[in-house]
């Protein structure tokens, strides 16, 4: 009997043990996760660091922890890939339900996409076999008895997760990636409108009263001035990824300056006070020598006081040589307000519209003025306020109110629907 036992003993140490093949085949899973994370990095850094290094960081860390569980499996290193694996599922989650509390979008969910359920997948895959390799820790020291079945499981499903991670990483998925998920460019903006606001009069805008100015709206082919959604014209790939990037730097102004209070303190003074369709206008002259995304020379807010909100910004750029370079593509349409001699200014504040004459803006204590090489342009990305005429419209039709007072207040009898045209305008 002893002897029977004892021949058969090699039989059970021979072949594999049970947790070389749940390490196995954690490596693989990990490893393929990891090829995603890295793989889609690239395209995250440039719409932002900590986004894109959260994918390198992630994807480094799988890889290695793929490396050493085969080389030198641990206790701690199966409870490390654990912790790290639920976390980014976790923070996968967030993202598409609530949105993240950072980053260039802060608050805003993302849709689903298949790279994002296949990692997730993967992920999901490590977290059970860490679960089971920390429970039942001696269970992993046995030998397998069908080494075949074991074989088999191995090379099924690291040919599978090998071959999804590899669909992953083509660029038919790269591309839908980057255009669904987050550069949103169906308008000239970095969003995707799949529906645009018809000029219908039922808009908060236009209830609020008549265009700004004949520089603010929108000139049809036969050169007609006209509110509404401003044409669009298609970009291509390197115009759509640069877009991108430029307007996740415009969009971090909004964090930074998130209240009139905050704009203020960083050497912004108004310059108009609230319009309906175009906000509260606060201006910087230091950043009007140059177009930069990330230091606009306006914030636009729903009011003027200290805790008014932002909604929108606005490039005013000295550029005498006409229109400046500014975002990638044909869709940044800038403007000028020289009509009829100009904005009624007074102490470099904007009392009238280029409607006024002369006579009218000397009876406000103001005076007729042309900004001659001045050009202007908004630029509508604040989270929240990504206005259904586009990106780069000249108004925004979701911003109505009353002129000198909100975006939330009723607007003023003699506005809705006609108005005199006498509103105060800027960039």
């Amino acid at each position: 009997m002893d002897t029977t036992a004892g021949s058969s003993a090699p039989q059970h140490t021979d072949g594999p043990r049970l947790g070389q093949v749940v390490a196995a085949l954690a490596a693989v899973l990990s490893a393929a996760s990891g090829a995603v994370h890295l793989g889609y990095a690239p395209h995250h850094l440039s719409e932002d660091w900590a986004h894109g290094w959260f994918f390198v960081v992630v994807g480094a860390l799988q890889i290695a922890f793929a490396v050493l569980v085969v080389a030198r499996p641990r206790r701690w290193l199966w409870a490390t890939a654990l912790v790290l694996n639920v976390a980014v599922i976790a923070t996968w989650v967030v993202s598409r339900t609530s949105g993240l509390p950072v980053g260039p979008e802060a608050l805003r969910h993302e849709d689903a996409s298949a790279p994002d359920i296949v990692c997730t997948a993967l992920e999901a895959g490590v977290v059970v076999l860490a679960a089971i390799a920390l429970a039942a820790p001696e269970r992993l020291t046995r030998p397998v008895r069908q080494r075949w079945i074991a074989g088999a499981s191995v090379v099924t499903v690291s040919g599978l997760a090998v071959v999804a991670a590899s669909l992953m990483l083509t660029p038919s998925y790269v591309d839908d990636h980057g255009g669904a998920d987050h550069v949103h460019e169906a308008g000239a903006d970095g969003h995707d409108h799949a529906t645009t606001v018809a000029l219908d009069g039922s808009t908060p805008c236009e209830q609020s009263g008549p265009a700004a100015s004949p520089g603010q709206v929108a000139t049809d082919a036969e050169g007609h001035s006209h509110r509404g959604p401003s044409p669009q014209q298609v970009l291509t790939q390197a115009q759509r990824h640069e877009l991108a990037a430029q307007q996740a730097q415009a969009r971090t102004v909004a964090q930074r300056y998130p209240t009139v209070a905050d704009a203020e303190a960083a050497g912004y003074r108004m310059s108009v006070t609230y319009v309906p369709c175009i906000g509260a206008h606060y201006t910087n002259a230091a950043y009007a020598v140059s177009f930069d995304p990330a230091r606009p020379s306006e914030l636009l807010y729903d009011g003027t006081r200290p805790d008014s909100k932002i909604v929108g910004l606005s490039y005013l750029v000295f550029s005498p040589g006409g229109a400046p370079e500014g975002f990638a593509g044909p869709n940044d349409q800038w403007h000028q307000h020289n009509f009829n001699g100009g904005l009624c200014m007074a102490r470099g504040v904007v009392i009238g519209g280029e409607a006024l004459s002369d006579a009218e803006c000397a009876e406000r204590g103001g005076k007729k003025t042309a900004l001659e090489g001045i050009w202007m342009l908004h630029d509508w990305v604040v989270p929240g306020w990504e206005c259904s005429w586009g990106a780069f419209a000249g108004e925004c039709p979701e911003l109505g109110g009353r002129s000198g007072g909100t975006a939330w207040d009723e607007p003023a009898p003699r506005d809705s629907g006609q108005g005199d045209g006498q509103q105060a305008v800027g960039g």
